[in-house]
């Protein structure tokens, strides 16, 4: 867990330091960025990778060469004086962390009797929750007393610890005496259409999407290099990434839901944070301090939803009820608007919190259900590509509608400010102001206010949709039993 927490961390924390990181690298905001789209690039092209990786080094000396990458990365991160040393850094600590969650929760589901596998899976559940709640707060108070640079260094005590517990704990699985050959061809295609599809991903809401040459280039490349993959892999003996484990209906359905999972995830910590910082006027720190009770709502409902499955509870039982909390607490978070106290904000945020948690483990027990042990590194690399694109597609969506609503509400609600519309003559004279330049520039700083709350607001409405969306999933999967000759479940 202690290794997984700085992987995740890494995705998040970031983020705040940006604008500071702009005048030390001597870039622009849109060519910062580089450094966060570099690193999740990174990710979903090596994730699928994991269970090739494994049959070749085994999963302790993997874990434990991804973890001392990782550490050598993050230090070279902190010390670049450039932009494209950075974004070359960033690159390689995706590489690095890539197989981290994955080959983790394999060693969890091998090392563990069924009888502890729940308890185990939701301590680790709750250090990958812990990354994208903990990370804003972390990011805010480190970029403010200290320096962005440090948003990287706080991964090598992290990283130090990991690697002794590992070196000493870890067990060693999935080395084979006879690993697939290299299929480069399919890592060829798969770089192409994975890769291109993060740029699109990444890049997309501030090209103005297919407005941009590039991004319909991107596009192009993105469609041919998925299909070229996915006819390559079905017709070869070896393929880079199995896709034949698709098969399997659990897995299917599972990771499937965890990419919902992870739309409504990382979509609800991009929100909050515009929401909170730019229209309610809350300082980082205060903002962070604000949404950790989301987490503090994860971690309890993971812990229960641990013992629970232990004590033979149903997850697809527990899926239900984790959505329907989701769900109300993002209903709660549609009646926000700019003048709410903050336990408006704490409060559905538990509930959401309690939510997420019911949520992502009983998902994982009922994804890896059927699956067997051999196959379990490259099915949950499979199944956290899936995570990390869920959290990828929600990062765009989300984004695409706060700017795009928000300028439909200032078109629709700047339609009725003029001169000669008597509400307006009458707001100006209530406040004491007369029609003149700072009249007008006043009007125009609360309209561009309450337009970016109705594109808050619709973000809300559509990550209520992907809660709903959770519960399908659920349905349509399989129960937990295995059936003879398979795994037990989690």
């Amino acid at each position: 867990m202690t290794a997984i927490i700085m992987n995740v961390l890494d995705i998040t924390i970031v983020n705040v330091a940006l604008p500071h990181m702009e005048g030390s690298l001597r870039a622009n905001s849109n060519q910062i960025t580089w450094a966060l789209t570099t690193y999740m690039l990174a990710m979903v092209i090596v994730t699928p990778l994991t269970g090739l990786l494994v049959e070749r080094f085994g999963q302790r000396r993997l874990i434990l060469a991804s973890v001392a990458g990782f550490l050598v990365c993050s230090a070279l991160s902190g010390q670049s004086h450039s932009l494209p040393e950075i974004v070359l850094w960033r690159f390689f600590q995706g590489v690095f962390g890539a197989s981290l969650v994955p080959v983790g929760q394999a060693i969890l589901v091998e090392s563990y009797p069924r009888s502890q596998r729940g308890i185990a899976m939701a301590t680790l559940g709750m250090g990958t929750m812990l990354g994208p709640i903990l990370g804003p707060v972390l990011g805010g108070y480190i970029t403010e007393d200290l320096s962005w640079r440090w948003c990287f260094y706080v991964n090598l005590p992290i990283g130090a610890i990991a690697l002794i517990l590992l070196f000493f704990y870890a067990p060693d699985f999935g080395h084979s005496e006879h690993p697939r050959p290299l299929d480069w061809q399919g890592l060829l295609w798969l770089t192409l259409g994975l890769g291109s599809l993060q740029l699109i991903l990444s890049l997309g809401d501030q090209d103005d999407w297919f407005s941009s040459r590039f991004i319909v280039a991107t596009a192009v490349v993105a469609a041919l290099g998925s299909l070229l993959f996915v006819v390559h892999s079905l017709s070869v003996r070896s393929p880079v990434v199995d896709l034949r484990l698709l098969a399997d209906r659990s897995l299917t359905m599972g990771s499937i839901g965890i990419g919902l999972f992870g739309l409504a995830l990382y979509g609800t910590m991009v929100v909050l944070p515009i929401y909170l910082q730019n229209y309610m006027g809350y300082e980082p720190q205060t903002a962070g301090l604000v949404m950790a009770p989301q987490g503090i709502g994860s971690w309890i409902s993971m812990w229960a939803a641990g013992r629970l499955l232990n004590r033979g509870a149903s997850p697809r039982l527990m899926i239900i009820a984790g959505v329907f909390l989701g769900s109300l607490g993002t209903w709660l978070s549609l009646h926000y608007n700019l003048d709410i106290s903050p336990a408006w904000i704490v409060w559905p945020g538990v509930i959401r919190g309690l939510g997420l948690g019911l949520i992502s483990i009983p998902l994982f027990t009922l994804a890896f259900t059927t699956l067997s042990k051999a196959n379990t590194p490259a099915g949950s690399g499979i199944f956290n590509l899936m995570r990390n694109l869920g959290g990828s597609v929600g990062i765009a969506i989300v984004s695409t509608i706060l700017t795009e609503q928000a300028q439909v509400a200032w078109n629709q609600m700047g339609g009725h400010i003029s001169a000669f519309a008597p509400a307006v003559r009458h707001y100006l004279d209530a406040v004491g102001l007369v029609q003149g330049p700072l009249a007008w520039h006043l009007l125009g700083m609360e309209l561009e206010r309450h337009a970016a709350m109705r594109g808050i607001l619709d973000a809300f409405a559509f990550l209520l949709v992907s809660f709903l969306a959770v519960l399908l999933i659920a349905l349509f999967m399989p129960s937990t039993d295995p059936g003879p000759g398979k795994s037990p479940p989690l």
